[in-house]
């Protein structure tokens, strides 16, 4: 069941958020999503939550041949895994219209993030002060950029710790080495020391960033869209 690279899907869940299509997704997710997606009250957000976990199952089957239901657990600090499929990592996020799913035979962590206006303040209060100085010294205009890469990779590598807001945003910093974006195959992140990661960026999808974190695996070049 091995699979050599981590592999990272999206899918677009603006079709599940009319009324027709939502009953039925609702019926095609486990009992917890379920009860999950009933607690929010937009129709596009049980959209999101919903269609996580269906990305989840086409992934699975395209990459493992495996379906039917899931039990998943969740460890200590939240982490979720399978049950009947220990070996297997995954990890999901969305935002705005998309969800994505990382997949693999290593720890993963995902992040997707739908740009708006830089949160500065946000910035100085959570981000570590080394990064808060870079994005502070970079022309205005690559400021948003670079903002809500450093908010997903900073995300996505807690969800690989397995620690999620368990491991504070400040006490990790991503170091740019003074460029002017983070740059996969220069940047690193350290904890005191530094960490023997993996990070890859997905910049294609216009209007958001993509980050994705892992250990002695690589990615797959490119996203693995998939029609929910």
């Amino acid at each position: 069941m091995e699979n050599p690279k981590i592999r990272i899907f999206i899918a677009d869940v603006r079709s599940l958020s009319k009324p027709n299509r939502l009953g039925a997704a609702m019926k095609a997710v486990s009992t917890e999503r379920q009860k999950k997606a009933e607690r929010l009250k937009a129709p596009a957000a049980k959209a999101l939550s919903v269609g996580a976990e269906i990305l989840l199952k086409k992934a699975l089957a395209q990459s493992y041949d495996i379906d039917g239901p899931l039990v998943i657990e969740t460890g200590a600090s939240g982490k979720p895994w399978f049950a009947d499929y220990p070996e297997i990592c995954f990890n999901l996020s969305h935002s705005g219209d998309y969800v994505v799913c990382g997949l693999g035979s290593r720890p993963v962590g995902v992040d997707i993030q739908k740009m708006a206006q830089p949160k500065l303040r946000l910035a100085k209060r959570f981000f570590a002060p080394s990064e808060t100085d870079w994005l502070i010294a970079l022309p205005q205009e690559k400021q948003k950029q670079g903002f809500y890469d450093l908010w997903a990779l900073k995300e996505a590598y807690m969800k690989y710790t397995g620690k999620g807001f368990n491991l504070p945003l400040h006490t990790f910093a991503i170091d740019c080495h003074q460029e002017v974006a983070i740059n996969p195959e220069t940047a690193t992140i350290s904890e005191g020391q530094k960490m023997p990661v993996v990070f890859k960026n997905y910049p294609e999808l216009e209007g958001y960033v993509i980050w994705s974190v892992t250990d002695t695996v690589d990615f797959q070049e490119c996203l693995e869209w998939v029609t929910l």
